[in-house]
């Protein structure tokens, strides 16, 4: 990654939309995940989960839910119904498909995927309730097979992450604390689906999905631009309305309407399913579909190409980059943004400070980011008026270069303050000359790394003073790609 780029003038606000995309894979950090919220990977999802027999209604999968698990499946689809399961009129909860045929209880189910998760410590699995079910015959069984299996834990708590404000935990975290059960309803069996994105409709752990999520329509039939979305959300919607939360975002692959889905299975999981992340929803939505929901997961018209395999690729490509101090990203407004998520100190800008007594040049420091930014908070990359070999000038909004001090012509080491200074016709040294080296954080939001031409550090946001006013921008070693 780090290497050198021969971009057009333009300023580093057009950046993002021209610098090409690193490979780097997910650096694993003690997990497969690496720093990827829920939000920033993807899961291979089954629609209708449990209707693997039958021809009316047709089955969608022909897998039970244990074997789906086992072969690679997070994410699974299910409709819950309050059915009458005795002649004294006993009612329980029954996954069925509409009100045609059902495939035993939600329990059993239920029971299995919470088994599947105590013997897979490391796996997240997600359900979405189609529910038809009271709340008090829903949560009662949610709540029993939780507590008889001793797992109550399992359940993500939204309220424990704080996610409206603060968007969704890492996926690794979630490992860590155990809540590794995600479960969204859309409504209780005795509401109208209406929307609602003030989580009214939630109960305890059990999400609203459409405060929560955006999605696809069910009807997608393989035309081009197929991306289009369901009424209760926008597919680009980010973040949710009145919060931080980015929408978990669940691309349907399938077409509800065809009387055979088995056999047009095929022809939605190979080829066209990868095309269409590509050319159609990843650009609707502005990141990859988080949940890739299909019929007959295991079938596909392309060789080496099948749903599973698409979404794995999709978390190799994920580039989420930990958070640290001598990686940046830029705003319209031309600031530079330290990305350190240090709490004592959140957006951080690279300043234009004082200026020195015999009046050229000045230090350059860190501050709160203003908004709207004052034009000490602006900086634009720019070529130097000599041949830079693909390198930049730095310059403030007064036209002077971010500098590493000459130091005696020594290239300083680590820790050393910034200047900003005249920018010079030529210096050998390149102390005001950088390297960009754009990287992915996920979804298409880039961020830089600043390498100075001469030392061959990072541009760094100092982190021993960045809960100060006012604190200092530095040079360190870069960090691994």
């Amino acid at each position: 990654m780090l290497r050198r780029l021969a971009l057009p003038v333009l300023s580093l606000l057009f950046l993002a939309a021209m610098l090409p995309t690193p490979t780097t894979a997910v650096a694993a950090s003690g997990s497969k995940y690496g720093d990827a919220r829920l939000d920033q990977w993807s899961w291979l999802t089954t629609h209708n989960s449990y209707a693997h027999s039958g021809a009316v209604p047709p089955r969608n999968q022909s897998r039970e839910i244990p074997q789906q698990l086992d072969e690679g499946v997070r994410g699974l689809m299910l409709d819950t119904y309050d059915m009458t399961v005795s002649p004294e009129g006993d009612l329980d909860v029954m996954l069925c498909h509409s009100t045609h045929k059902c495939y035993g209880t939600f329990a059993n189910r239920l029971g299995q995927i919470v088994d599947f998760l105590k013997r897979n410590p490391n796996e997240v699995v997600t359900i979405f309730l189609e529910n038809y079910a009271g709340r008090a015959s829903l949560t009662g069984v949610i709540s029993g097979v939780l507590e008889g299996k001793n797992a109550k834990d399992l359940l993500f708590s939204p309220s424990q992450y704080d996610i409206d404000d603060r968007n969704w935990p890492r996926v690794k975290d979630m490992v860590s604390d155990n809540r590794r059960l995600v479960i969204l309803q859309d409504k209780w069996g005795e509401d109208v689906p209406v929307k609602s994105t003030d989580g009214s409709k939630e109960y305890g752990r059990l999400m609203h999905t459409w405060s929560r999520t955006v999605e696809t329509l069910y009807d997608y039939d393989g035309r081009p631009n197929g991306c289009a979305s369901r009424t209760e959300n926008p597919v680009g919607q980010n973040p949710m309305p009145k919060t931080a939360l980015t929408p978990l975002f669940t691309m349907n692959q399938f077409d509800s309407s065809v009387l055979d889905p088995e056999n047009k299975a095929p022809g939605d999981n190979g080829a066209a399913l990868k095309k269409r992340i590509d050319k159609d929803c990843r650009p609707a939505a502005g990141r990859n579909p988080n949940y890739v929901a299909v019929n007959f997961y295991e079938k596909s018209d392309t060789s080496g190409v099948t749903p599973l395999s698409v979404v794995n690729e999709l978390n190799r490509n994920a580039h989420v980059f930990a958070p640290h101090p001598a990686l940046w990203t830029v705003t319209p407004n031309k600031q530079y943004v330290g990305q350190t998520y240090e709490t004592s100190a959140p957006n951080r800008c690279m300043v234009r400070g004082d200026e020195f007594p015999e009046g050229t040049g000045g230090v350059v420091t860190q501050r709160a980011c203003a908004s709207p930014a004052p034009s000490s908070h602006q900086w634009t990359a720019t070529p130097p008026s000599y041949d830079g070999k693909g390198f930049f000038w730095i310059k403030a909004n007064n036209g002077n270069c971010l500098t590493v001090p000459a130091n005696d012509g020594v290239p300083p080491g680590n820790d050393m303050p910034m200047f900003w200074w005249p920018c010079e016709t030529r210096w050998s040294s390149g102390n005001q000359l950088w390297n960009i080296i754009p990287v992915e954080q996920y979804g298409g939001r880039r961020a830089y790394y600043f390498i100075n031409q001469w030392t061959g550090k990072c541009l760094t946001l100092d982190p021993k003073t960045n809960s100060g006013k006012v604190g200092r921008v530095t040079q360190d070693v870069c960090p691994n790609p």
